[in-house]
């Protein structure tokens, strides 16, 4: 496997961003591609230097994007306005690769997945842009925080900045994965994977995030594992969410 760290200017945040790539040597022809998205403390660096997603993806026709979303889950801020994050990924980042890697440029050939923010990012993304990713996977997502910062009390500095990137009525609109898995049309419907740790303190985002998609009819997969919130627990699933990508990008 070959490794590339990117820098480049991202248009939609009019600032300089950087993203890991993983490509398999010797590629011939395109291949399918898997955004990876990290968490609200972590970087793009993060999923290379904490996991060993370079083997697991060693021997798999598969290229693999790491982008930054700084802290700004992967959201077009309300405020401060200009820091336009979703744009980042779905424009500078997907632009980028598909202009400069040789994958497959078409809803067939991406996938999305992320931990925590990224969990959400991915979800979000996936929902929101169906006619873009065909498979998508959340671990340890944070999945149901609109509704909890719609209905929180407190004035942490983590409130505080989680509600001026979303605005007052981010619950329940375009930013809301459940909203979105309402509102996806059924003949667009990506594949599906949510998990998370039984003593993960986000553990009731996944729990109600499947709760509304079986109610929606929505197919997917779901999963509880014995883990907390930390690396350990997602470099070990991160191997479960690659063989599922594999299945539906016909790996």
């Amino acid at each position: 496997m070959a490794v590339c760290q990117v820098s480049f200017f991202g248009s939609a945040i009019q600032k300089a961003a950087g993203m890991n790539v993983i490509i398999p040597e010797n590629l011939k022809g395109r291949a399918p591609v898997l955004y990876l998205l990290h968490g609200l403390s972590d970087d793009y660096t993060a999923w290379c230097r904490r996991t060993s997603i370079e083997r697991y993806v060693s021997g798999m026709r598969l290229i693999v994007v790491m982008p930054d979303s700084n802290r700004g889950w992967y959201t077009n801020s309300v405020n401060p306005p200009g820091l336009k994050f979703e744009d980042h990924i779905m424009q500078d980042v997907v632009g980028f690769v598909e202009r400069t890697f040789p994958v497959i440029c078409e809803r067939r050939g991406r996938a999305i997945g992320g931990l925590s923010m990224g969990g959400y990012g991915a979800i979000k993304l996936a929902l929101k842009h169906p006619e873009v990713f065909c498979s998508v996977h959340s671990h340890s997502g944070a999945l149901a925080r609109l509704a909890v910062l719609a209905q929180s009390t407190q004035t942490d500095a983590y409130i505080l900045e989680a509600r001026a990137i979303f605005g007052a009525a981010a619950a329940g609109g375009s930013e809301d994965c459940t909203t979105l898995a309402a509102t996806c049309p059924k003949n667009f419907r990506p594949h599906l994977w949510i998990d998370c740790g039984t003593q993960d303190f986000l553990i009731q985002d996944s729990r109600s995030m499947h709760r509304h998609l079986l109610k929606l009819k929505f197919k997917h997969t779901y999963h509880e594992y014995p883990g907390v919130h930390d690396w350990a627990y997602w470099d070990a699933h991160i191997q479960d969410a690659l063989k599922f990508h594999a299945r539906n990008l016909k790996l």
